[in-house]
Parts: C-alpha cells; sequence; structure tokens
C-alpha cells in the first residue's frame, strides 16, 4: 500500500496498517513513541489519510495552548456544523451529538508532549464510549521521555487504558533505499562518493531524520577555502608595514642630532639641601636689600622722560640709591666739539656691584639762535612779553638736553634759559597760539618727542638766557 504524497518505507507500511487495525478494534488509547526525527508526524499523516470511514481530526498540539484551544482544534474537523461549547469536556459534547453521528470517531493528536493533562484525561475517557458502533479511536503521538514521565503518574488502571507502540529503527537497507529514493526525487548529483555514504547511512542511529540530512550533506556544493591565501596576504601586508615603519623610524633617528648625555644630578643629603636653601633665601634677600630701591628710581626716570630718556639722566638717578653710594669722580663727560663739528656724547659709571655705559651717535651741533624780537637785559632777563613759545624739556643737569638738542640740529629758534636751578629747553618765537599748536604736534610727529608745552612770553619773564 503507498499513500498518495507520502514516502514510506516497507516497516512504514506495515506500522500505519497494524495501527489502522488497533484503531479499529480496540478500546485502547495508542500512544506512538518515538525520537526526533523517527518519522510520527510521517506516520500520523499516512494513517489519518486512510481513515475514509472515520470522521478523523488530525492536530499538532503547538506548545503553551490552552484546553479550549484543543477541544476547539478537535471539534471543528468532527462536526460539519458545529455548535459546541469549547469549555465543556469533549466527552460530553461527543455525548451530545453521538446520536447524529453516521461514521466511528478516529482523533489524532501529534507532538502530544505538549497538551495539557485535562485533554489527556479527556481523551482516555474518550476512548471507552462507542459511536456508530464503534469505539471512538484515539491515537496521540509522543517522546519516550515524556512517555516514561506520563506512566510514572498514572494508575494501573489507568495505564491500562494506555496501548504504547514503538517505532522502530530503520534496518542499513531501507536507509540507503530511502536515501536513493530521496536523492532521485531531487534530481541531483551528490558531491560524495556513495561508498563514503553507505558507511555514513551504517553509523546512524536508524531515523529517517539522519537520513535527510546526510544527503542534504551530500547535496551541497563543497566551497574552496581560501583562508590560508587570504592569510597568507594579509600577514605579508602586515609585515611589509612594520618593515617600512622600522625603516623610516631608523632613518628619522638616524637624522636627528643626538641627544646631549646630561650627568644626574647629584642626591643632597638633609643637611646639604637646608644649606643651599639658605643660600638660595639669602642671595633673594640681598638682591632686594640692594637694587629695589635702584630699579624703583629708574623705573621713576623712564615713566618721566619714556623709552629715549637721555643717557646723562640715568647716571643722575644712579648717584645715590639707598645704600650705594656713587663717587664722581667715577662720572666722566666728554662733551667737546672735534674739528668736524661732530660730537660723541659717553657716559660710563662705576657703582658698587654695577657697570651702565652709553654711546650716543654723531650728530652735527648748531648754535641755537635767539628770538629775534627777545630783549636781554644786562643780567640776561627776558623783557618780552607778546607771543607764544615751546617748551620741550626741563632738567636739573645742563648736559642731559644734549640729546634732544642733537635731535633738533636742523631747527631754528632753539635755546635755553634757566630758572630756580633748572635748565628748560625752548623752541621758536609764535606770534599766535595756533601757529605754536601747529609747530608741536609737526615736532612730535617728526622727532617722536613728548607733547610740547605752549607758554606765553609774558609767563617767562623770570627766566634767564643761557649761552
Amino acid at each position: 500500500m503507498t499513500t498518495p504524497g507520502l514516502l514510506l518505507l516497507p516497516t512504514q507500511e506495515a506500522l500505519v496498517q497494524r495501527l489502522q487495525h488497533i484503531a479499529s478494534y480496540s478500546e485502547q488509547l495508542l500512544v506512538i513513541c518515538g525520537g526526533n526525527g523517527s518519522g510520527k508526524s510521517t506516520l500520523t499523516a499516512a494513517l489519518a489519510s486512510e481513515l475514509d470511514d472515520y470522521n478523523s481530526a488530525l492536530i499538532i498540539c503547538p506548545q503553551h495552548a490552552d484546553s479550549a484551544e484543543i477541544r476547539r482544534k478537535i471539534l471543528v474537523q468532527l462536526i460539519s456544523a458545529p455548535i459546541f461549547d469549547d469549555e465543556r469536556p469533549l466527552m460530553d459534547t461527543v455525548l451530545r451529538i453521538q446520536s447524529s453521528l453516521k461514521k466511528p470517531l478516529h482523533i489524532i493528536i501529534d507532538d502530544a508532549d505538549f497538551l495539557p493533562k485535562d485533554i489527556w484525561a479527556e481523551c482516555i475517557l474518550l476512548s471507552q464510549i462507542y459511536c456508530a458502533g464503534k469505539p471512538v479511536a484515539v491515537t496521540m503521538t509522543v517522546t519516550p521521555s515524556f512517555w516514561q514521565t506520563l506512566v510514572a503518574d498514572l494508575t494501573d488502571d489507568t495505564r491500562a487504558k494506555l496501548l504504547p507502540v514503538t517505532i522502530e529503527s530503520l534496518s542499513v537497507a531501507e536507509r540507503d533505499g530511502l536515501y536513493q529514493s530521496l536523492l532521485l526525487r531531487s534530481r541531483q548529483t551528490p558531491f560524495i562518493p556513495r561508498e563514503i555514504i553507505h558507511k555514513q547511512l551504517e553509523k546512524q542511529q536508524g531515523t529517517p531524520a539522519e537520513v535527510v540530512k546526510l544527503l542534504a550533506l551530500a547535496l551541497e556544493e563543497p566551497q574552496t577555502d581560501k583562508t590560508p591565501w587570504r592569510f597568507a596576504t594579509k600577514l605579508s601586508i602586515t609585515v611589509f608595514v612594520i618593515s617600512i615603519c622600522v625603516a623610516i623610524g631608523f632613518v628619522v633617528s638616524t637624522l636627528l642630532p643626538q641627544p646631549i648625555a646630561t650627568s644626574p644630578q647629584p642626591t643632597l643629603t638633609v643637611e646639604e639641601a637646608i644649606e643651599r636653601e639658605s643660600a638660595h633665601q639669602y642671595l633673594i634677600e640681598f638682591a632686594d636689600n640692594t637694587l629695589n630701591k635702584y630699579f624703583s628710581l629708574r623705573g621713576l626716570t623712564r615713566a618721566e622722560f619714556g623709552d629715549n630718556y637721555p643717557p646723562m639722566l640715568l647716571v643722575e638717578s644712579q648717584k645715590v640709591v639707598g645704600s650705594l653710594v656713587v663717587d664722581n669722580n667715577d662720572l666722566t663727560f666728554s662733551n667737546e666739539l672735534p674739528a668736524n663739528n661732530y660730537t660723541d656724547v659717553k657716559v660710563s659709571s662705576s657703582i658698587k656691584g654695577l657697570s651702565f655705559e652709553g654711546e650716543l651717535t654723531k650728530v652735527k651741533i648748531k648754535a641755537a639762535d635767539k628770538p629775534s624780537d627777545i630783549v636781554e637785559r644786562d643780567n640776561k632777563q627776558l623783557v618780552k612779553v607778546q607771543g607764544f613759545t615751546l617748551q620741550l624739556a626741563s632738567v636739573n643737569d645742563k648736559s642731559s638736553l644734549t640729546p634732544i638738542l642733537a635731535k633738533l640740529a636742523q631747527e631754528s629758534q632753539v635755546f635755553i634759559m634757566s630758572n630756580k636751578q633748572r635748565y628748560i629747553l625752548f623752541l621758536g618765537d609764535f606770534d599766535d597760539l595756533a601757529a605754536a599748536n601747529s609747530k608741536a604736534k609737526m615736532l612730535q610727529k617728526k622727532y617722536g618727542l613728548a607733547e610740547p608745552w605752549v607758554r606765553k612770553w609774558a609767563d617767562l619773564n623770570d627766566y634767564k638766557r643761557q649761552d
């Protein structure tokens, strides 16, 4: 007997006939036991296709299904126009419609391992009643491990109502026949020789699933292993890159100057460290006491005269600085005019621990012109009262005006006056204030001088002209 659409081996066909016979005459619930891949689902499908004289229902029990869902799946296949309550036990519903059924009933449940326990109890009771002159047949498939657990929980009377049927392993000949049949249906050429396939079939446990898996492996095209080549390529590239980096590092280290070897700092004892710190502190205090006043006075001089202050003025500020005493004999000035009417201004000083020496560029010195309308008395006191002039500088030492005079060598009407032991440098004689301011701006821009002071001649009556 060959079931349409299914490929059954001889032992499987014989088992289907046996199951059909038991279902027709036995009042026991039929339990088919077999491991995963042993062909339980194939057998139940073949059995259901042979039950033309029965009202049959075939369901595959899903995981985590409740009892109402299982009842509903069974009853919708047994009753053509079902009107039922899926909350009531199966036996109550079957007894209610028993008189209207013309064929016996056969219920097949695959993967009954997931079946709720109350449905198991209902199916056991259902197998004890008759319908259309024959007992209601119930067939279930389980794994051997579940069957052992189930039997341990049942009483002897209940266990007697169950009939287990174990699926036997396929023989080597059946395994080979199944392999060849499946290979013929696939219409493909295997990549594994037949001898190797036969040896693998002999090592199997005899389930159809193992044969199907072996066929899939034989039909799978072997892939060329390119891993060694890829690994070798990557390794070569890595070695090459590392070699380049090492070469570049060597060249750079060769071109760079060698570091100067420095001797390590000697380790000082506690006493030596204390002595060094004391000496350092003494030097700081000595410098503060000795030089602080000097730099303070020097800063004031810079603030008053700017960066272009005369060197002679700096020497004047260095004569007395706190405890520093300057010997006037150490100060030398050279103001003599050489034959070429040019002069060198040299300033030098020797102060305890300090020295200063400066030299100005040779410049041509011109005699200061007197204002044309300045009238001098015998004591050289000014009597002009009209007009304006520009005061450029005021110093205690007349020689300090030498640098400014050198800058103004090209200017006319430059003259020196004295008042109260100070020497004042003036420039120009202007009739109005606007002319004086214009000249003042020109001097600032041309010589970089500080802003001149515009003075009235009337305010300078007490000033005396200096030759």
